[in-house]
């Protein structure tokens, strides 16, 4: 099967995979000794993922998958289980998944789990049967370096399931995806079920699901820019996070590590409300070792234009940049030009010793973009027309380390916090 890349997609079709019951679940198959006896496993759905929607995930984590369906399935039973003799149990609860009208009908199940025991990994248990995979909660502190991956601009092509590998083979707590996922633009439900299928097949390692933490961009919203959260019923169905109604909030690993989501003027307004927000969370995290923001709309890019092409920008580098600048965020992944891109450490758009260091322009699936040269564009350290996904790695002592790779696994920059390249091993 081909994609519109015209690459070879290794997956199957949504239709082969969603061939389950109306609750999503699968059979039973054979026995395992997960939990210390020989037990029979139950297949898990094929659109099953973990996903970060607290400020907490030292102790929370949800579990939700969708199904098709012509009326709204029952419950399921969930369980989380770190030993055999403890588990923690919930039921699913069941929603439409986007609007009433959409077809195929989708129903999403969700469940999410709190007071969980942090840095821990948890068997999965579906209608008290076990399903083969764990999925883990985030340490209480960084005594250990702490590696996440790290993109966006995804979509569904043949690429995609080989940028999952890539990234799983580094064994991340999470991944943080900086909007673009499905490229569905509020309307399709069908780009979102391929998107969960080739997330659950691809990322997990060793049979952990490994949970993402989704920034929102300009493909979740009905026509892009400046609309609201209902103009994005599929990413706030799935994506929604328990702090506010709309699309930034802050997570936290213990009182060293931030990692700021800010929506770029999609369902929020870049100026006023969500400013002042920002503002008052990176003054409350002005001493942690570790502080970083995600934004879809590049404040400076690496192939479109550096204004206008109706991406605010301007807004961006008004708003949100004297910010990140004065109080010293140590770097922001910024996406939607799908490059890649590292820039020099900058402060006011010029190159500085005590700059902001801002990476990436969302290629993980999507690509096939011209990027800019560094000499048309002064603000750029590096500069490429790549597809890739970035491991990151954040360690006790407030160092950082950065490797881009592509596709295939070959390495297309590393470089460490202060923006310098840094030589393989």
């Amino acid at each position: 099967m081909t994609d519109d890349s015209g690459r070879t997609s290794r997956f199957p079709t949504r239709r082969q995979i969603l061939g389950t019951t109306a609750a999503g679940i699968g059979g039973l198959t054979g026995c395992t000794e997960l939990l210390g006896a020989s037990t029979e496993t139950i297949d898990p759905p094929s659109t099953l993922i973990a996903t970060w929607r607290t400020s907490d995930p030292t102790h929370q984590v949800t579990l939700q998958w969708v199904v098709e369906s012509d009326e709204q399935p029952d419950p399921v039973d969930i369980a989380l289980s770190p030993s055999a003799n403890s588990k923690a149990t919930n039921e699913t609860a069941v929603a439409r998944f986007g609007p009433v009208d959409s077809y195929p009908p989708m129903y999403r199940h969700r469940a999410t789990f709190e007071a969980l025991a942090p840095d821990t990994d948890f068997e999965i248990e579906l209608r008290g049967k076990p399903t083969g995979l764990t999925v883990r909660t985030a340490p209480e502190s960084i005594d250990e370096p702490l590696t996440f991956a790290q993109g966006g601009d995804i979509g569904t092509t043949g690429f995609v399931p080989d940028l999952h590998q890539q990234a799983a083979s580094w064994d991340p707590l999470f991944a943080l995806v900086g909007g673009d996922l499905a490229y569905a633009d509020g309307v399709s439900v069908s780009p979102w079920i391929t998107f969960l299928e080739q997330w659950h097949e691809h990322m997990r390692s060793d049979g952990r699901l490994i949970p993402i933490v989704a920034g929102i961009g300009n493909h979740e919203v009905q026509g892009g820019m400046h609309g609201s959260p209902e103009d994005a019923p599929f990413y706030y169905d799935l994506f929604d996070n328990e702090v506010r109604d709309q699309a930034y909030w802050a997570i936290d690993i213990g009182d060293s590590v931030s990692f700021l989501i800010l929506d770029s003027n999609h369902t929020t307004e870049v100026p006023g409300e969500q400013t002042e927000w920002l503002e008052s969370a990176l003054a409350e995290r002005a001493d942690w070792e570790h502080v970083a923001a995600v934004s879809h709309v590049p404040a400076y890019p690496s192939s479109k234009p550096i204004t206008g092409a109706g991406r605010d920008r301007v807004d961006v580098r008004d708003h949100w940049v004297p910010l990140f600048e004065a109080y010293d965020v140590d770097v922001v992944f910024e996406h939607d030009d799908h490059t890649y891109k590292r820039t020099h450490l900058l402060e006011g758009g010029e190159q500085a010793d005590d700059g902001v260091l801002y990476v990436g322009d969302g290629a993980w699936g999507k690509g096939g973009r011209e990027a800019a040269s560094t000499e048309e564009r002064p603000y750029l350290a590096v500069s490429k027309s790549k597809r890739h996904v970035i491991r990151t790695t954040f360690a006790p002592d407030g160092t950082r380390q950065y490797r881009a790779v592509d596709p295939d696994g070959e390495r297309i920059d590393r470089f460490d916090g202060n923006g310098q390249p840094v030589a393989e091993n």
